[in-house]
């Protein structure tokens, strides 16, 4: 199992998976099913005490990020011969039935024909498979006090040490800073701190498709809470980026 954002928990990207060895994508691509039910086994080991701010909502879909097609065909292998073949919704991306198709077969490969991006690179990212594993803030008012803040940073850790092998996840850096991805890709961020009933605006940085603000900033502003206007969006607590960057995960964007 690759998945090019295990520290932000929620991409398997497709695009970085492959049947050959060489730098291309191929029409065909398949990585190992085993890994998954153990993923999801361990995800939902996480104690409900760290639960109660931030959360895994598991929800497997594929994302189309460079406003291309569908894949082809997306199914259960083993050795050669389909064992599961994906009906996945061509509106949203979902899958409803992966993950207990793959609790059923682990010794199988989950493949992907997509031969519209054959000639792509392997690190190309149009094409993505998210599981939904990102640790989010359940509370999307627009409004958010500086202990959820303080608690759901935390608690967000919990669940990103839980993605990484035993040996790793002590390396597990702090989460202490939050994505805002609205779900409107087009929006502006928006977000303040409000500080003596004043709204000041915060510096965001921009990060693949989301935009990071700083918890510590927040802080250091004397902020009782975070305001976030704009339209529906969704907050995470992630590393910085310059640690994100460290580990190649994802690109800085501007925005």
């Amino acid at each position: 199992m690759l998945m090019t954002s295990i520290f932000l928990g929620t991409i398997f990207s497709t695009s970085t998976v492959h049947s050959n060895e060489t730098s291309l994508r191929g029409k065909t691509f398949c990585f190992p099913a085993k890994s998954v039910p153990k993923l999801v086994d361990e995800i939902a080991s996480v104690k409900e005490k760290y639960r109660n701010v931030v959360d895994v909502k598991l929800d497997p879909k594929f994302l189309i990020k460079d406003g291309g097609d569908w894949p082809e065909r997306f199914y259960l292998s083993d050795e050669g011969k389909i064992v599961t073949d994906f009906q996945f919704s061509r509106e949203d991306g979902r899958v409803p039935n992966f993950i207990e198709a793959v609790r059923a077969a682990p010794q199988t490969d989950i493949c992907v024909d997509d031969p519209t991006r054959a000639d792509r690179p392997a690190d190309d990212e149009g094409l993505y498979f998210e599981m939904g594993l990102s640790p989010l803030f359940a509370n999307r008012s627009g409004r958010h006090s500086v202990d959820e803040l303080r608690e759901g940073t935390k608690d967000g850790k919990k669940f990103y040490k839980k993605m990484l092998p035993d040996p790793l996840a002590f390396l597990m850096p702090s989460t202490d800073h939050l994505a805002v991805k609205y779900e409107d890709p087009n929006t502006p961020i928006q977000a303040y701190a409000l500080v003596d009933g004043e709204e000041q605006p915060l510096t965001a940085v921009g990060h693949d498709d989301y935009m990071v603000l700083s918890c510590k900033e927040i802080e250091k502003m004397g902020a009782e809470a975070l305001i976030i206007k704009g339209g529906p969006y969704h907050l995470q607590p992630v590393p910085s980026p310059k640690v994100l960057r460290r580990f190649g995960l994802g690109q800085a964007a501007e925005k």
